[in-house]
């Protein structure tokens, strides 16, 4: 995590490998049935309740906690490239320590590498230190439960991310 960048902007960094194509990796963050599988951090359960991936198109999660707490976070998409890249603000309603009251930015970038994909990731924009850290826990812990659902969609044969016809 880089807290404090030289412009002086708070900002987090996560990148791990996945081994899996581009397509399962990217569709992991691009179906709502996938995101339902991983986003948050552990202890966390996703709801997409709006979801139109495309320049422009609105997003909105409700996130539950295990002891029943509750948070929503939104935002628009602002660039996608299929199976390459994916930019998109993030604005905390609940949580307004997290975002600072405006829109953050988060931006994903998918990379093959060493017969897997290296997925990178880096949300700016933050208000302050506290703020970054929080969400790199955040972050980190979604990484590793987004690992898990595709080595589980693995073992099972499963191609995540597809729909079926």
């Amino acid at each position: 995590m880089n807290r404090n960048t030289a412009s002086g902007i708070n900002e987090v960094r996560v990148s791990e490998w996945f081994a899996v194509n581009l397509h399962q990796a990217y569709r992991a963050w691009t179906d709502p049935a996938n995101i339902e599988q991983w986003f948050g951090p552990v202890g966390y359960i996703a709801e997409v309740l709006e979801m139109e991936v495309r320049v422009g198109g609105r997003w909105r999660f409700k996130m539950s906690s295990q002891s029943g707490a509750s948070s929503h976070h939104k935002g628009r998409y602002v660039s996608v490239v299929p199976n390459e890249f994916l930019s998109f603000t993030w604005e905390s309603e609940e949580d307004k320590e997290l975002t600072g009251d405006k829109e953050t930015l988060v931006s994903v970038w998918f990379e093959p590498v060493r017969g897997g994909v290296q997925t990178t990731l880096v949300h700016q924009r933050l208000p302050n230190q506290s703020a970054a850290l929080s969400l790199h826990h955040g972050w980190s812990s979604g990484f590793r439960k987004l690992n898990e659902a595709l080595q589980i969609a693995d073992e099972k044969q499963e191609i995540i991310c597809v729909k079926p016809n």
